[in-house]
């Protein structure tokens, strides 16, 4: 799957914005988080994403574009502070195949939480050169069970991640050494 087809414009509201994230959505829950526990099935969905949907490529650019206009306008990242604004998209339903949408701009760290079912994530540069929990923008995957702050270093990040069943845990238990 390659998104070069056609360049789509921003979305300009949440319900267009869905509509516009729905060939990810679709590939996203195709891909099965939830069931990629070795680290190389989860370099694989990274992999996969990166190739189908790539970061510089249309789709992604509008998706980037569609969180710049929504913070603008005040319909996304609607919650928090100057460095950690957030906001969610869409909880898991139909229409989004069983995936919540959520999006956060975000510089230094953010709130320690657990990804039960594995947490896709898509990242864009806002200002600096940020990375994400030492990632470039970009595709990233953290697999099930996996607990992290999630952190923006060297500059601003908007991040859109979609989490299946919309499944997170705010009170991880630390991990037995």
């Amino acid at each position: 799957m390659n998104d070069s087809a056609s360049t789509p414009s921003p979305a300009t509201d949440k319900p267009s914005f869905i509509a516009l994230l729905g060939p990810v959505l679709a590939r996203v829950a195709a891909l099965e988080p939830e069931s990629r526990t070795s680290a190389e099935a989860q370099a694989e969905l990274e992999r996969l994403l990166r190739e189908g949907f790539p970061a510089d490529g249309p789709l992604a650019q509008a998706i980037g574009a569609t969180i710049e206009v929504g913070v603008a306008e005040g319909w996304l990242c609607e919650r928090g502070t100057a460095d950690a604004r957030f906001g969610r998209v869409a909880k898991p339903c139909e229409e989004t195949h069983g995936l919540s949408i959520d999006v956060v701009r975000l510089a230094g760290a953010a709130l320690r939480h657990g990804h039960p079912k594995g947490e896709v994530t898509l990242g864009f540069a806002v200002e600096g050169t940020p990375r994400f929990d030492g990632r470039d923008p970009g595709w990233t995957f953290a697999g099930p069970g996996s607990v992290h702050v999630p952190e923006v270093n060297a500059g601003r990040m908007n991040l859109i991640y979609f989490l299946p069943e919309g499944s997170v845990d705010w009170d991880p238990k630390p991990s037995a050494s």
